[in-house]
């Protein structure tokens, strides 16, 4: 074993990579396990939290992402395997938004936490607007932020190519689709946007051997290309990814009896949460106002420049301004993935800085 394999493994052990909860069986499913992760500092509880709600495949390997910037600015961050990705026990599609609101109240509990900050990936679009309407009140009553990056927008309205194709293929095909990312995973070095998955960064064979310079998880380029490489063999043969296949049916709508919940439709989303924080500041003047952060990657091949209007439309057409601040985005020089990854363009630092900031 490779000095650089051996720090990467050491960097995957910890066990806060590692935790888990069970949820109780309940006449709708049996008893369930949730792994999830935390950021290395998460016992100091004076630091504000964050909950990541990640993409498609995203697993909580995604604290590696946070760690060492969560650790340099000053909060803490927890991120979670949705049913089958990683040790989760895997769920109906039916039953996947059920069980992640769920998930949410038991898992803050566990962890002691009452208030968190919820920032989301792609996918995580959906689970994120669930968890706003239903548990509203685990938001900071001082500062209730949610930020949202590269929102995901069915093609209905976003014109997406990739996707319009995707949804012509038979229910039955997405059986295979985290099998064929996992190959693409591990062949390819980036998911991109097949899954907009965990996305291991590119970088050349020369740049991983002879980089010194410290990447995301503070560590050489070769640890971290290391680190990437092990986080990939173990979500895609040794854990489990299949949870994917029904996120992408999810994010289709490829079974009609199966909605998105509170968020089914934007637009009627947007007004009720309008409506409802518009009541709050007239029961309370000094309420904080809702602070809702949309950051766009600057091309975006899974909703395009047309979905990228229309979730600003539905958003800046709903927002009083005296209820809901609302800033939009668009990151220069990013893409679909890079606008979480990439700490130096994307918008992750801003992002948590700024909730560092309200605390």
């Amino acid at each position: 074993m490779s000095s650089a394999t051996e720090h990467a493994v050491r960097l995957l052990a910890p066990r806060n990579l590692h935790q888990c909860l069970w949820l109780p069986e309940r006449p709708s499913h049996a008893r369930l396990r949730i792994t999830f992760a935390t950021t290395s500092n998460f016992d100091n509880k004076s630091l504000p939290c964050i909950l990541f709600v990640g993409p498609m495949f995203g697993s909580r390997y995604n604290a590696l992402l946070f760690n060492k910037l969560a650790k340099d600015v000053g909060v803490r961050v927890i991120c979670v395997d949705r049913p089958g990705i990683g040790g989760s026990t895997p769920v109906p599609l039916r039953e996947r938004l059920p069980v992640w609101l769920e998930t949410v109240p038991a898992l803050l509990q566990a962890l002691d936490v009452k208030h968190v900050s919820l920032v989301s990936h792609s996918a995580g679009t959906l689970y994120l607007l669930n968890t706003l309407d239903a548990y509203r009140e685990i938001l900071h009553s001082k500062a209730p932020y949610v930020a949202l990056l590269a929102p995901w927008v069915h093609m209905q309205y976003s014109g997406s190519g990739l996707w319009t194709a995707a949804s012509k293929l038979p229910q039955g095909a997405f059986s295979y689709w985290s099998g064929l990312s996992g190959f693409i995973n591990q062949n390819v070095q980036s998911l991109g946007a097949l899954s907009s998955a965990f996305t291991p960064k590119k970088s050349s064979t020369c740049e991983a051997e002879t980089s010194s310079q410290s990447g995301n998880y503070g560590v050489s380029k070769k640890v971290e290309a290391e680190v990437d490489r092990l986080m990939a063999d173990y979500l895609f043969n040794w854990e489990s990814m299949k949870g994917g296949n029904e996120e992408a049916l999810l994010l289709l709508k490829k079974d009609a009896s199966v909605s998105w919940g509170a968020c089914e439709d934007y637009v009627a989303y947007v007004k009720t949460l309008n409506e409802r924080e518009t009541e709050r500041q007239k029961q309370d003047e000094g309420y904080a106002k809702l602070k809702v952060r949309l950051f766009f990657a600057k091309s975006d091949i899974m909703i395009g420049k047309q979905g990228q209007n229309y979730f600003e439309d539905v958003w800046k057409s709903g927002c009083a301004p005296d209820a809901i601040e609302l800033e939009s985005t668009e990151m220069s020089g990013t893409n679909h993935d890079s606008v979480l990854v990439d700490l130096e363009k994307g918008a992750l630092r801003r992002i948590v800085e700024e909730i560092k900031g309200l605390a």
